[in-house]
């Protein structure tokens, strides 16, 4: 396309590589390829390689993707608890999909396809981590209760109704189809005629290649190696995180229905030390230190693992918001005694009437506020500065639609072979499919005029944002899941409160709205993560489409169910999760509803996030980390330090001193991503067991 903008990260290719392009010579994961990854050079002649020649090296098969499927089923139970621990999605399926391609000696292709069956199930579950549990806390949680009352009608969600899961997993599953086939558009642009670099994808090629070699020479020990790895990791952190969870030992108290109120193991032995709660180590409560600030270590190996995948420098960055609340924010607002409103009695109040905790205080009425306004201020001011990029995009698509320009002449079916690319046809037939689904979806609990507007919303968001959220994915490998969440969710509350909808039903609304939205916005920029390798590897891009599509069914449904289980324990307390972007959520929704706005608050997070923005390209993590307390996000920089200090004191030593080639240094390092993943998976799924402990008998009666 003649109207795609040169790239600041265009390489250039090297004579050796252009030369055996020329020739034709150059082939997957030859040194060359390496050398020539984003020239564009290299992307149009694998495009035109794997038009002829991958129709026969990889074949689309049931039990790649079922395989996919399963790993990424199990990651969208991990991932729903992850995301209520500490904000982020983690995408560990990929690593446990390409362990088992390999203990199966599949080929790279056979690999990129069942790790995209995987991201198709794990990765849709975003908007229910996110954003559906606010739903719960309005209806529940006694910190957003208003004047005796709460803004949410519980009897609408679990355990009284189904309905409203059922809603928001029919029109997630019409969403994330939108979100997967707009991808379509800009595949061609972003991946050859643009390739947009996605930092990081060349360790995946390099892991594809390695099985590639072990397919080869059958290298079953090294894959059941890592297998054994996680395997013992995820037995140790479930161990450990039983002991420091699960309710198991009797306190001698009894609740109001009189049952004995039991505790966890950890929380017995250290029940009379002031510096332990809970799991976390922290500064005691009595120290007048806490006024000001609030200093914690929370005891998580999920966060010292997700900190090991960041590395040091990006797990700082990321920590940046949260040691600004706390060591600026917080203790200005005692210093100064900032007077802020208290929901619970509707009474102004300030910060010192409750010493020795106002830290606590100025974090949840002054700090969090100003976070809200960090994350809408650095995500309106991201998508500003993606304006010249978005007005190329559109220019693209319009000249598809009309048939100009060249991707008019694009084959998507080449005749005698069959369908290499999913035709752009299907995308105006999806979006009167999803269009119609969604609408008549909402209005079994809604009106059918604010189901359509809501549907015709979101399906116009879903593709003018999706553009943006592939470019930004394929920048930075960062989603702009957030920013982009609110800005939908204040466009939904200020329709339905234009349209005259009660508080209560455009609260529900709009955040199942943006559930829907933070699914189908994920999905558009995750995809790119599969194609692009998929393009190095000689993949046609109807088969990871097709896995893509198949892995959001099952995933969907898996997310609803569970995100009712767990929205529903964390809204009555019964497990202790931070759930930062639910809170943020919920937060918004009640300052755009009801209560006294803090609009200085607001205003001033707004400045923020935008300066933080323009500073570092990071105002919505910027914003997120203001909203996180410190015992979340220090054990990630923990984890970054440790990563890198293992690096350099043991990992390049070795390369150094055994000599080890680059497929055992990477196969090395692959062990320790091995141990991380264990102890994602097993505090995500004990987690997970002790939320259906706890709700369980709520649903059974």
């Amino acid at each position: 396309m003649s109207k795609v903008r040169t790239s600041a990260y265009r390489q250039t290719p090297t004579p050796a590589g252009l030369e055996a392009i020329e020739k034709g010579t150059l082939d997957y994961f030859d040194p060359e390829m390496y050398a020539n990854f984003n020239t564009e050079v290299l992307e149009e002649y694998l495009e035109e390689k794997n038009k002829r020649d991958g129709f026969g090296s990889t074949k689309w098969k049931w039990n790649q993707m079922l395989l996919g499927l399963i790993i990424g089923i199990i990651f969208a139970i991990i991932n729903q608890y992850v995301g209520l621990k500490v904000g982020m999605i983690v995408s560990g399926s990929w690593y446990v999909a390409y362990l088992a391609a390999m203990a199966l000696r599949w080929s790279p292709g056979e690999v990129n396809l069942s790790a995209s069956a995987s991201t198709g199930a794990s990765m849709v579950c975003t908007g229910f981590v996110f954003t559906y549990p606010a739903i719960y806390l309005l209806a529940y949680s006694p910190k957003y209760e208003m004047n005796g009352s709460y803004l949410v009608d519980s009897s609408l969600l679990l355990p009284d109704s189904w309905a409203l899961a059922g809603v928001a997993m029919v029109a997630s599953i019409l969403g994330g189809f939108l979100g997967c086939l707009y991808f379509i558009i800009f595949r061609r642009v972003w991946l050859v005629e643009d390739p947009l670099p996605l930092p990081g994808f060349e360790a995946n090629i390099k892991l594809m290649d390695i099985a590639g070699e072990t397919a080869k020479e059958g290298g079953m020990e090294g894959a059941m190696h890592s297998i054994r790895l996680v395997g013992i990791s995820t037995a140790i952190v479930m161990l450990f995180t039983f002991l420091r969870d699960w309710p198991l030992l009797g306190t001698g108290q009894v609740d109001p229905a009189g049952d004995e109120i039991k505790d966890s193991v950890l929380n017995k032995t250290f029940e009379n030390a002031s510096w332990y709660d809970g799991g976390d180590l922290m500064v005691p409560m009595d120290n007048s230190l806490t006024n000001y600030t609030w200093l914690g270590f929370g005891v998580t190996p999920m966060m010292i693992a997700i900190g090991w995948f960041m590395k040091f420098r990006v797990a700082l960055l990321v920590s940046l918001g949260t040691f600004f609340t706390w060591f600026v924010v917080t203790p200005l607002a005692y210093q100064y005694d900032y007077p802020f409103y208290y929901p619970l009695d509707g009474n102004y109040h300030s910060i010192s009437q409750f010493s020795p905790i106002g830290s606590i205080m100025s974090y949840s009425y002054v700090a969090r506020p100003m976070a809200i306004g960090a994350i809408l201020g650095g995500g309106i001011t991201g998508l500003l500065k993606m304006a010249p990029v978005f007005k190329t995009t559109a220019s693209d698509v319009i000249d598809i639609f009309t048939g100009e320009g060249d991707e008019a002449s694009r084959k998507d079916y080449v005749k005698g072979k069959g369908w290499y690319e999913w035709p752009i046809s299907h995308i105006p037939v999806l979006l009167v499919v999803s269009l119609i689904g969604i609408t008549l979806s909402f209005s079994t609990q809604f009106g059918f005029f604010a189901s359509f507007i809501f549907s015709l919303v979101l399906c116009l968001t879903t593709f003018a944002l999706g553009a943006i959220a592939v470019k930004v994915m394929g920048e930075t490998s960062i989603e702009p899941v957030s920013g982009t969440s609110f800005i939908v969710l204040l466009m939904l509350v200020l329709v339905f409160k234009a349209l005259g909808l009660s508080e209560s039903d455009t609260a529900v609304l709009a955040l199942v709205g943006t559930t829907v939205f933070g699914g189908a916005i994920s999905m558009s920029g995750t995809v790119i993560g599969d194609y692009k390798p998929g393009l190095y590897v000689g993949n046609r891009p109807m088969h990871i489409m097709k896995t893509e599509l198949m892995g959001i069914v099952p995933g969907t449904i898996v997310a609803a169910l569970f995100a009712g289980l767990l929205s529903l324990a964390l809204a009555r307390g019964d497990l202790i999760l931070y759930a930062p972007q639910a809170n943020a959520f919920a937060a918004f929704a009640q300052i755009m509803l009801g209560g006294q706005t803090p609009w200085s608050l607001l205003l001033v997070g707004v400045v923020i996030g935008v300066f933080m923005e323009l500073l570092t390209g990071m105002g919505t993590a910027f914003g997120l980390g203001m909203y996180l307390p410190m015992v979340v996000t220090l054990p990630m920089v923990v984890g970054g330090a440790l990563r890198d200090y293992w690096e350099a004191r043991f990992l390049d030593v070795a390369v150094e001193k055994e000599g080890l080639s680059e497929k055992q240094r990477t196969m090395r390092l692959l062990n320790t991503y091995m141990i991380a993943t264990g102890c994602i998976v097993g505090e995500a799924l004990l987690g997970t067991f002790l939320a259906i402990y706890y709700v369980l008998p709520l649903i059974t009666g």
